[in-house]
């Protein structure tokens, strides 16, 4: 990895509640620019999900950030997230956005993924929140602005969170949910020579996010980009009442500005791309050596993640 990393990000998402958690840590924090923003399949519908970020990107950007909307399906397979779930990602309730937004780009997310990461002059970061579906054809020799890309997803030392609910019964308790909608996407991510950084559940566990953080959050953000990451915090509060929803984005994000909030290991990561299985990931002897984040420091996220809400709410007091 270059000793200085561009602070140029792209964004690949599914755009559910907690990848626009990290969306609008990246758009207010000071020192990142959101370059493009490119959906994934995942968690809200595709183009669903292009609208709904244009329109964040109409509220809350310094300026305009193009979106490219992806590939609609999995590269093999129907796996898909429960529906309850999608559609809390479609219609984000309790969200306010406007209705006036500029279009997603009539480009397809793939062919300007490997369009501008073909320009080696421009160095640029790409943050993976969703499935890796829209990235199974990049190579280091065919992408030579990536820079780092990091993703979220996978578990190694931990068990999955592909579980039982009232709608889906899990064929896997191994799995993670971004693997396991395209395990072959991710299969072939993993295969390849890119310069990959995991944050996976072993370092998402250790933060979870509580009410009293949702909280303290409404109260202290009172700046419009911090006003709509909190109704997106009030729209999982449900979840997070139960003890099941995660900063899992959002630690990538942050980690994307602040390294020092995981502790990364090094080595080889196999995904299993099909079978009873699909979407496993775990350690190998074998292959190309990517960093790991194997834990996290919950009290420094949080720190981290709130600064710059506090800092540009200051205007507003």
């Amino acid at each position: 990895m270059p000793d200085t990393l561009s602070n140029r990000v792209i964004i690949d998402t599914d755009a559910g509640p907690d990848d626009l958690l990290a969306l609008g840590y990246l758009l207010i924090h000071p020192t990142i620019e959101v370059e493009a923003i490119t959906v994934a399949y995942g968690l809200a519908n595709p183009e669903r999900a292009a609208t709904n970020i244009a329109r964040i990107i109409a509220a809350f950007a310094k300026g305009h950030i193009p979106v490219y909307v992806g590939h609609k399906k999995p590269s093999i397979g129907n796996a898909a997230y429960p529906r309850r779930w999608r559609t809390l990602s479609n219609e984000l309730p309790g969200v306010s956005l406007p209705k006036a937004f500029i279009p997603p780009e009539e480009e397809h997310a793939v062919s300007f993924l490997q369009r501008r990461l073909s320009r080696g002059s421009r160095p640029v970061r790409v943050l993976a929140l969703g499935a890796l579906t829209n990235l199974t054809n990049l190579t280091r020799s065919s992408a030579p602005a990536l820079q780092d890309l990091v993703i979220m997803g996978g578990a190694i030392n931990v068990p999955g969170n592909v579980q039982d609910s009232d709608e889906f019964v899990s064929p896997t308790t191994k799995a993670e949910w971004n693997f396991f909608v395209d395990p072959l996407a991710a299969s072939k991510v993993f295969s390849s020579d890119l310069p990959i950084t995991l944050i996976p559940l072993d370092a998402t566990n250790h933060v979870p996010v509580k009410t009293p953080f949702i909280d303290q959050f409404t109260k202290m953000a009172r700046c419009p980009i911090g006003r709509m990451t909190a109704q997106v915090l009030e729209s999982v509060r449900p979840h997070a009442e139960e003890g099941v929803f995660y900063a899992w984005d959002p630690l990538a994000a942050v980690y994307l500005v602040h390294p020092e909030v995981v502790k990364l290991s090094r080595f080889p990561v196999i995904v299993q791309a099909s079978g009873p299985d699909a979407g496993t990931s775990r350690k190998s002897n074998i292959g190309s050596e990517f960093s790991v984040a194997m834990s996290a420091d919950g009290n420094l996220f949080l720190e981290c993640y709130t600064s710059p809400f506090e800092v540009t709410s200051r205007a507003y007091s």
